[in-house]
């Protein structure tokens, strides 16, 4: 196993606890023979399954655990006397799991050689970036600061998201001349951002991080 993919691993096991324990409380409201909960179970034994296999975690995967981590809060706020939606929300992070870790880990095996090796560094650097932010957002919320409900935040979010999308895809495809300074400033954003104790703090360096990435394709 490739020790980056350690916090993966360990998020894809919170991941599993909170949708076996969310699942169980919409079994027992709906009932087990209900169509969603049969189709429901059915889907997270295919996806745990294939999470859940060593061989799987052979290679780093490249896979951005933020998105996953906000779900996972949103997930978490759901209890016993308000399960409206929860089948729903459940079936929402069986989808992240499969488009931001289980997918990337099947390609992995079969990743392209001829990105260059600065452009997989910048790529290590932004997905460890990435986890920073997704731990941070988790430690504020059980702290009870959850940023998923900031208006100012969703807004940040809302800019950066499709900017690491464009940013991984052009650095993949070798679109994109990577220089160490930029491993560099993604590793210290992503440091700063780990520190941070205040939402304020962690808004600014998260805003700096998607900063920079414009300045890799600007706009016209």
């Amino acid at each position: 196993m490739a020790n980056s993919n350690a916090f993966l691993q360990s998020l894809v096991k919170d991941t599993q606890t909170i949708c076996t324990e969310k699942f169980n409380l919409a079994k027992t409201a709906l009932g087990s023979n209900n169509a969603d909960i049969i189709a429901l179970k059915k889907e997270m034994d295919r996806i745990f399954t294939a999470l859940n296999k060593p061989d799987f975690w052979t290679n780093t995967v490249d896979a951005d655990s933020e998105p996953i981590v906000e779900q996972i809060i949103e997930l978490g706020s759901v209890d016993s006397s308000h399960l409206d939606g929860v089948v729903g929300k459940i079936q929402k992070m069986l989808r992240l799991l499969e488009t931001n870790i289980l997918n990337p880990g099947l390609e992995s095996v079969d990743a392209d050689p001829a990105t260059s090796g600065m452009n997989l560094q910048v790529l290590d650097a932004l997905r460890l970036t990435r986890q920073q932010i997704g731990i941070r957002l988790r430690s504020f919320a059980q702290a009870g600061l959850d940023l998923m409900q900031d208006t100012e935040f969703q807004t940040l979010q809302a800019r950066q998201d499709p900017l690491v999308v464009t940013y991984r895809e052009k650095l993949k495809a070798d679109l994109i001349v990577s220089k160490q300074t930029d491993v560099i400033i993604i590793k210290r954003l992503g440091d700063l951002i780990s520190a941070t104790e205040t939402t304020d703090a962690f808004k600014t360096n998260y805003s700096k991080l998607s900063d920079f990435i414009q300045t890799k394709f600007p706009q016209p």
